[in-house]
């Protein structure tokens, strides 16, 4: 199955206008711009998708049953399998054309050194792992919490406008540091074209999954450096 290509074709026909929540008495709550809702919500749009995807190819969709570990989406043919397909979704906001995106793709202190941490299944049961990157712009005239009755939506701002899209395997978007400074997550490259994200133009593309899987398994931790750091200081001191 070739994913990023079916997920591209599918995805030609998301329409991504939100209005908000729809409540038992036909109002709808108003999102707002708040970047953690709006995650959720290209989140939303993104698993009817990936459902269709499953259904046609013989896979089974599934979301891990804890928030908290990773990945958003898996694909497999049944749960013994060793050819399993994580998938997680990404979002980012914008302001304007010209500014550089950048992610953070997951921890590299949890599960790639312990096969079973923070993670549905193991980290040896799947093949592939795909991050699906959403990069927005934020309507300053949208509020959050306003209600409108169901045949006023068309009075709602939406939250957000010029969104773009691309599906590509972790490894060959995945970037050589960490998000931050003070984390231990995967940083992704940093870019302002698009297209790099897109065609996958990371520095393991052509290096490949499993030079990535080394590099991040044996990338030295915050804490350990943190550590190291205050007792040099603390035998300087002493001397």
């Amino acid at each position: 199955m070739n994913l990023i290509e079916i997920f591209y074709e599918k995805m030609e026909k998301q329409n991504f206008e939100a209005y908000g929540m729809l409540d038992s008495q036909n109002r709808i709550h108003t999102f707002g711009t708040d970047s953690k809702i709006i995650g959720r919500i290209f989140e939303m749009f993104t698993q009817p998708v990936l459902q269709e995807i499953a259904n046609e190819n013989g896979y089974i969709l599934k979301t891990p049953e804890s928030q908290t570990v990773y990945p958003d989406f898996i694909l497999m043919k049944d749960e013994a399998s060793k050819e399993k397909i994580a998938i997680d979704v990404k979002t980012t906001y914008i302001d304007k054309d010209t500014s550089s995106l950048k992610f953070t793709l997951g921890s590299f202190g949890s599960y790639m050194r312990n096969n079973t941490k923070n993670i549905e299944y193991s980290y040896t049961d799947y093949a592939k792992h795909y991050v699906i990157g959403f990069i927005y712009k934020r309507n300053g005239n949208a509020q959050e919490s306003l209600i409108y009755d169901y045949d006023d939506r068309k009075k709602i701002e939406f939250p957000f406008y010029d969104v773009k899209y691309f599906i590509q395997e972790k490894y060959k978007i995945a970037g050589d540091k960490p998000g931050s400074g003070n984390t231990e997550n995967i940083g992704s490259i940093s870019s302002s074209n698009f297209i790099d994200f897109e065609l996958g133009r990371g520095p393991f593309s052509e290096l490949g999954q499993d030079a990535y899987d080394l590099y991040w398994k044996y990338y030295p931790e915050y804490r350990a450096k943190e550590s190291l750091r205050l007792d040099r200081l603390e035998k300087t001191r002493k001397a």
